[in-house]
């Protein structure tokens, strides 16, 4: 018997011992698919066999239709893709998912909160040693708390650890890795704070040049960073702060203490409120009407941007490589509006939305399938990335008006008169998603 009689004989061997669920046609089987469930297909069908995993991942189709069906009235996802076929539907769903239920479980969630004298201007979330951590200022001073496991999560946070870190009050901070980096309103340098298991340890102080003394009433009014995605790479260590008359310094944190570049924001007025946020390629501060663009690898400012229509005040702004958000506060009202720039089309903007937030946002900042958003009216909300934007989710402070938030792995932070660590329970799906799917781990103990 030749090769090709050998070949037709065992492929008619291995079908004769297929089932026939495994033997219907594609177009069947997908039909037959459209009628279960989506988790029944990710964590069920797919791992039948290698035939069924194969033509689930592929079948685009139909894991658009399911979003669809979830958003029936928004496109996803938010902008058009320059390759469709590079964006894996069925992970984009997964993840979809797996954020709805997340935080459409309210009635479920655990949170943690503690009151101060004085506004929390700044709070941020630390992964170290296997352990979730909260850090954020008052006045002066830095706290820092290990957030228990979800079990052992009380509704009042024990008395947390502090120090004095700076002369006169915090203004903002940022993190890399497990160190803070701190900016005080008066003060003329940037403080680092490496958390270990024996509380913030300071570590390095970060000179600002006195030539803007003159310009400055109050010396860094922000600071933001951003690390670079891969493990290495030039960014990775690098942060910037910017002083309300406009001076943008970028330090790298690994290496001398005085900045390694600084470029001026389009204004050289003394500025009310500056926000940044940055990668590998780009920083954009957004003061007053304007975001101006800096390209780092260039040394210089490729864009300005103003928002058209009424006069707009820039409130905060948030970058992913392929997505920006800029939240703005028209002058005559007190509510926010949301921009989206395409950092793929030379920054374009590309959409504008309304909000049913009555105050103005504090902060934005982008998951991987949701739009988080705080504000002085004393709400989160959780919406989706789609156009438009779809809600998800509200959550309501406590004590009122929100000043900051931050984000990681599934536990939420806000900041204002006290503090709130909102845990959302898992269910027993939005588990299975995470054990299945590697890529949207949650860091916190298990429930």
């Amino acid at each position: 018997m030749d090769n090709e009689n050998i070949s037709c004989a065992y492929d008619g061997e291995e079908n004769a011992q297929l089932s026939p669920l495994q033997r219907l046609p594609v177009e069947i089987f997908l039909h037959i698919c459209s009628f279960l469930d989506g988790s029944t297909l990710v964590h069920g069908l797919r791992l039948v066999c290698t035939r069924f995993y194969l033509i689930l991942k592929d079948a685009n189709s139909l894991w658009k239709a399911r979003i669809n069906h979830i958003w029936p009235d928004a496109s996803y996802p938010l902008l058009p893709l320059a390759r469709p076929d590079k964006l894996c539907w069925m992970l984009s769903y997964v993840a979809i998912k797996q954020q709805t239920a997340l935080w459409k479980q309210q009635k479920n969630r655990l949170f943690m909160k503690e009151t101060h004298g004085s506004i929390i201007d700044a709070v941020s979330l630390m992964h170290v040693n296997g352990i979730s951590h909260v850090v954020y200022t008052s006045n002066r001073h830095l706290h820092y708390k290990e957030i228990p496991s979800r079990k052992k999560l009380s509704h009042e946070i024990e008395n947390s650890g502090r120090i004095c870190a700076h002369s006169s009050g915090i203004k903002d901070m940022t993190a890399i890795d497990n160190t803070i980096y701190s900016c005080s309103s008066l003060g003329r340098n940037v403080k680092s704070w490496m958390l270990t298991n024996a509380g913030l340890v300071h570590q390095r102080t970060y000179d600002l040049p006195r030539s803007d003394l003159r310009f400055s009433s109050l010396w860094p009014s922000c600071m933001c960073m951003c690390m670079s995605s891969t493990s290495l790479g030039p960014g990775r260590n690098l942060f910037a702060t910017g002083l309300d008359c406009g001076t943008i310094y970028v330090f790298d944190s690994r290496s001398r203490n005085n900045p390694i570049r600084h470029y001026q924001h389009r204004t050289l007025f003394t500025v009310q409120n500056i926000r940044l946020t940055m990668n590998t390629e780009y920083i954009l501060s957004a003061a007053e009407d304007t975001v101006s663009v800096w390209d780092q690898r260039a040394g210089r400012i490729m864009k300005s941007i103003t928002f058209p229509g009424e006069a707009h005040r820039t409130a905060c702004i948030n970058m992913r490589r392929d997505l920006v958000f800029v939240a703005t506060t028209p002058r005559s009202w007190d509510s926010s509006q949301l921009h989206v720039l395409n950092p793929k089309d030379d920054f374009k903007l590309v959409k504008s939305y309304s909000t049913e937030h009555t105050k103005r946002i504090t902060r934005v900042h982008l998951t991987h399938e949701c739009l988080i958003t705080s504000s002085k009216d004393g709400t989160v909300r959780i919406s989706s990335l789609t156009d438009p934007p779809k809600p998800i989710a509200t959550l309501c402070s406590e004590f009122g008006g929100i000043y900051d938030m931050d984000y990681l792995n599934g536990t939420l932070a806000i900041s204002g008169d006290g503090i709130e660590v909102w845990c959302p329970k898992l269910t027993c799906s939005t588990k299975r998603v995470q054990r299945n799917n590697n890529k949207w781990k949650v860091s916190i103990r298990d429930l």
